[in-house]
Protein backbone atom coordinates (compact mmCIF):
# COMPACT_ATOMS: atom_id res chain seq x y z
CA UNK A 1 0.00 0.00 0.00
CA UNK A 2 3.00 2.61 1.18
CA UNK A 3 4.29 1.57 -2.87
CA UNK A 4 1.02 2.52 -4.39
CA UNK A 5 1.19 5.72 -2.00
CA UNK A 6 4.60 6.59 -3.36
CA UNK A 7 3.80 6.31 -6.75
CA UNK A 8 0.43 8.26 -6.77
CA UNK A 9 2.92 10.96 -5.00
CA UNK A 10 5.98 11.12 -7.16
CA UNK A 11 3.11 11.15 -10.32
CA UNK A 12 1.80 13.95 -9.08
CA UNK A 13 4.87 16.00 -8.01
CA UNK A 14 6.28 14.72 -11.50
CA UNK A 15 2.92 16.19 -13.29
CA UNK A 16 3.04 19.73 -11.29
CA UNK A 17 6.54 19.85 -12.04
CA UNK A 18 6.18 19.33 -15.82
CA UNK A 19 3.07 21.55 -15.88
CA UNK A 20 4.89 24.16 -14.16
CA UNK A 21 8.23 24.57 -16.14
CA UNK A 22 6.02 24.12 -20.30
CA UNK A 23 3.44 26.29 -19.12
CA UNK A 24 3.52 29.62 -21.31
CA UNK A 25 3.76 32.26 -18.61
CA UNK A 26 0.67 34.23 -17.97
CA UNK A 27 1.07 37.73 -20.04
CA UNK A 28 0.93 40.95 -17.91
CA UNK A 29 -1.67 43.86 -18.68
CA UNK A 30 -0.49 46.84 -17.89
CA UNK A 31 -3.45 49.27 -18.26
CA UNK A 32 -2.31 52.22 -18.94
CA UNK A 33 -3.67 55.21 -15.42
CA UNK A 34 -5.40 57.40 -17.89
CA UNK A 35 -7.46 54.45 -19.32
CA UNK A 36 -7.94 52.90 -15.86
CA UNK A 37 -8.47 56.46 -14.17
CA UNK A 38 -11.43 57.33 -17.00
CA UNK A 39 -14.19 59.27 -15.59
CA UNK A 40 -17.62 59.98 -16.47
CA UNK A 41 -19.15 63.54 -16.77
CA UNK A 42 -21.69 61.99 -14.64
CA UNK A 43 -19.46 61.71 -11.79
CA UNK A 44 -19.06 65.75 -11.39
CA UNK A 45 -20.74 67.46 -8.45
CA UNK A 46 -24.31 68.63 -9.58
CA UNK A 47 -22.98 72.47 -8.58
CA UNK A 48 -19.86 74.59 -8.48
CA UNK A 49 -19.23 77.49 -6.40
CA UNK A 50 -16.93 79.86 -8.49
CA UNK A 51 -14.53 82.59 -7.46
CA UNK A 52 -16.29 85.95 -7.75
CA UNK A 53 -19.53 84.62 -8.20
CA UNK A 54 -22.23 84.78 -5.51
CA UNK A 55 -24.74 82.06 -6.55
CA UNK A 56 -23.93 78.29 -7.27
CA UNK A 57 -23.24 77.28 -11.00
CA UNK A 58 -24.70 74.36 -12.21
CA UNK A 59 -22.62 71.55 -14.11
CA UNK A 60 -24.52 72.02 -17.01
CA UNK A 61 -23.72 75.83 -17.08
CA UNK A 62 -20.24 75.61 -16.59
CA UNK A 63 -19.50 72.50 -18.43
CA UNK A 64 -21.74 72.28 -21.56
CA UNK A 65 -22.40 68.87 -22.86
CA UNK A 66 -20.88 67.53 -26.20
CA UNK A 67 -18.21 70.22 -25.57
CA UNK A 68 -14.29 69.48 -24.91
CA UNK A 69 -12.87 71.37 -21.41
CA UNK A 70 -9.34 71.67 -19.77
CA UNK A 71 -10.16 71.02 -16.48
CA UNK A 72 -6.86 71.83 -14.13
CA UNK A 73 -6.55 71.28 -10.41
CA UNK A 74 -3.79 73.58 -8.28
CA UNK A 75 -3.22 74.80 -5.35
CA UNK A 76 -1.77 78.24 -4.03
CA UNK A 77 1.57 77.96 -5.75
CA UNK A 78 0.63 75.78 -9.02
CA UNK A 79 -2.78 78.30 -9.41
CA UNK A 80 -0.36 80.95 -9.74
CA UNK A 81 1.19 79.89 -12.62
CA UNK A 82 -1.63 77.86 -14.03
CA UNK A 83 -3.80 81.08 -14.64
CA UNK A 84 -1.17 82.14 -17.32
CA UNK A 85 -1.87 79.38 -19.38
CA UNK A 86 -4.35 81.12 -21.53
CA UNK A 87 -2.10 84.06 -21.63
CA UNK A 88 1.10 82.35 -22.75
CA UNK A 89 -0.57 79.73 -25.02
CA UNK A 90 -3.01 79.68 -27.54
CA UNK A 91 -6.03 77.29 -26.10
CA UNK A 92 -8.66 75.85 -28.80
CA UNK A 93 -10.74 74.52 -26.13
CA UNK A 94 -12.76 76.13 -22.58
CA UNK A 95 -10.79 76.03 -19.70
CA UNK A 96 -11.34 75.64 -16.38
CA UNK A 97 -9.74 76.09 -13.07
CA UNK A 98 -9.77 74.40 -9.90
CA UNK A 99 -9.01 75.52 -6.65
CA UNK A 100 -7.29 72.49 -4.61
CA UNK A 101 -7.98 74.08 -1.35
CA UNK A 102 -10.24 71.55 0.59
CA UNK A 103 -7.45 70.33 2.98
CA UNK A 104 -6.98 73.46 4.47
CA UNK A 105 -8.57 74.15 7.86
CA UNK A 106 -12.25 75.46 8.05
CA UNK A 107 -10.92 78.83 9.30
CA UNK A 108 -8.65 79.46 6.94
CA UNK A 109 -10.70 78.38 4.08
CA UNK A 110 -13.95 80.41 5.30
CA UNK A 111 -11.57 83.65 6.19
CA UNK A 112 -8.41 83.91 3.95
CA UNK A 113 -8.74 81.92 1.25
CA UNK A 114 -11.82 83.35 -0.63
CA UNK A 115 -10.32 86.78 -0.62
CA UNK A 116 -6.97 85.62 -2.20
CA UNK A 117 -8.16 83.48 -4.62
CA UNK A 118 -10.36 86.78 -6.23
CA UNK A 119 -7.21 88.68 -6.17
CA UNK A 120 -5.46 85.53 -7.85
CA UNK A 121 -8.17 85.47 -10.35
CA UNK A 122 -9.04 88.94 -10.77
CA UNK A 123 -9.30 90.46 -14.82
CA UNK A 124 -9.06 86.32 -15.44
CA UNK A 125 -11.74 85.23 -17.91
CA UNK A 126 -11.01 81.78 -16.66
CA UNK A 127 -13.51 80.27 -14.06
CA UNK A 128 -11.77 79.06 -11.07
CA UNK A 129 -14.00 76.45 -9.38
CA UNK A 130 -14.15 77.00 -4.94
CA UNK A 131 -13.70 73.45 -4.13
CA UNK A 132 -14.37 74.10 -0.15
CA UNK A 133 -15.43 70.79 0.61
CA UNK A 134 -13.23 68.61 -2.17
CA UNK A 135 -16.30 67.73 -4.21
CA UNK A 136 -14.33 68.39 -7.62
CA UNK A 137 -11.12 67.01 -6.83
CA UNK A 138 -12.87 63.70 -5.25
CA UNK A 139 -14.04 63.19 -8.32
CA UNK A 140 -11.23 63.37 -10.50
CA UNK A 141 -9.25 61.28 -7.95
CA UNK A 142 -6.81 63.73 -7.30
CA UNK A 143 -4.96 63.02 -3.52
CA UNK A 144 -2.19 65.27 -3.88
CA UNK A 145 -3.09 68.82 -2.12
CA UNK A 146 0.58 69.87 -2.60
CA UNK A 147 0.77 73.91 -2.89
CA UNK A 148 3.10 73.24 -5.86
CA UNK A 149 1.56 70.59 -8.05
CA UNK A 150 -0.96 70.80 -10.56
CA UNK A 151 -2.97 67.83 -13.04
CA UNK A 152 -4.56 68.81 -15.93
CA UNK A 153 -7.59 67.04 -17.41
CA UNK A 154 -9.04 66.90 -20.53
CA UNK A 155 -13.13 66.77 -20.50
CA UNK A 156 -14.37 65.22 -24.07
CA UNK A 157 -17.15 65.99 -26.43
CA UNK A 158 -18.87 62.09 -25.23
CA UNK A 159 -18.69 62.85 -21.47
CA UNK A 160 -14.67 61.59 -20.52
CA UNK A 161 -12.68 62.91 -18.32
CA UNK A 162 -8.92 61.44 -18.02
CA UNK A 163 -5.80 62.92 -16.52
CA UNK A 164 -3.60 64.45 -19.47
CA UNK A 165 -0.38 65.96 -17.45
CA UNK A 166 0.27 66.46 -13.80
CA UNK A 167 3.41 69.10 -13.15
CA UNK A 168 5.35 70.99 -10.67
CA UNK A 169 6.09 74.58 -9.96
CA UNK A 170 9.09 76.18 -8.25
CA UNK A 171 8.15 76.72 -4.02
CA UNK A 172 7.12 80.34 -3.31
CA UNK A 173 5.17 81.27 -6.87
CA UNK A 174 2.26 82.84 -5.94
CA UNK A 175 5.02 85.60 -4.62
CA UNK A 176 6.55 86.08 -8.07
CA UNK A 177 9.53 83.10 -7.93
CA UNK A 178 8.96 82.32 -11.14
CA UNK A 179 10.06 84.45 -14.33
CA UNK A 180 7.84 84.25 -17.62
CA UNK A 181 10.30 81.85 -19.19
CA UNK A 182 10.47 79.81 -16.44
CA UNK A 183 6.30 79.64 -16.48
CA UNK A 184 6.55 78.91 -20.12
CA UNK A 185 8.68 75.58 -19.91
CA UNK A 186 6.87 74.29 -16.87
CA UNK A 187 3.42 74.87 -18.84
CA UNK A 188 4.68 73.79 -22.41
CA UNK A 189 4.23 70.17 -22.00
CA UNK A 190 1.05 70.55 -20.81
CA UNK A 191 -0.24 72.71 -23.94
CA UNK A 192 2.00 69.81 -25.75
CA UNK A 193 -0.10 66.63 -23.97
CA UNK A 194 -3.26 68.61 -24.94
CA UNK A 195 -2.40 69.10 -28.49
CA UNK A 196 -1.77 65.32 -28.52
CA UNK A 197 -5.38 64.67 -27.05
Amino acid sequence: MSNILKIVFLGLVGFSLLVFFTADKPKQIVASENVVNIIKYDSLPSTFELVGKNDLVKKENLFEKNKKYLIVVGSHDSLAVVKELPNLFKLDIAYVMVANISAAPWFVKKMFIPGKLEELNENSKTPMIYDFNGDMVNSLKVNDTSKTKFFAFLLTDVGTISKIYDGEVKNGAIDGSMSKEEIISTLKPLVESLNNN
